[in-house]
């Protein structure tokens, strides 16, 4: 009987500690203001990134933060996946990996990659999937 309490517990904590995150999120996202890309998109040197690579990034973010009294997340470049999203290193590989094969972009050899490890931030995974090489030289 004890461990259903213990159980019963851990729930209600984890049950807790969601409504607290989406509250944190809700007042971040509030804080910002509307979501926008022309903004997101400024903050890279977007002559020199593939801008595609921007979009999608952005999208797939948005697919995963939802949205926050019906308006998207707004999203900033200097954002820490977990820092300011609180997101699982599992969550960021599947975000990857979404954009990655949206894309055509290898992800063979990441380690040949100046970003490689350096992952921690929206602007560094633009950056990151930028320099991969494209599916069959595309």
């Amino acid at each position: 009987m004890e461990a259903l309490y213990i159980i019963g517990a851990i729930i209600i904590l984890m049950l807790i500690l969601s409504v607290l995150e989406h509250f944190r999120m809700k007042r971040l996202s509030n804080e910002r203001g509307e979501a926008d890309i022309c903004k997101y998109a400024r903050s890279f040197d977007y002559r020199n990134v593939d801008t595609k690579i921007m979009r999608e990034v952005w999208n797939e973010l948005h697919l995963w933060l939802g949205k926050y009294d019906g308006k998207p997340f707004p999203i900033e470049t200097e954002d820490t996946f977990e820092g300011t999203y609180n997101m699982d290193p599992d969550d960021l590989d599947e975000i990857y990996w979404a954009v990655a094969n949206r894309l055509g972009i290898d992800t063979e050899h990441p380690e040949n990659n100046p970003y490689f490890d350096k992952v921690t931030s929206v602007k560094n995974l633009v950056l990151f999937l930028h320099h991969q090489p494209r599916v069959g030289n595309a």
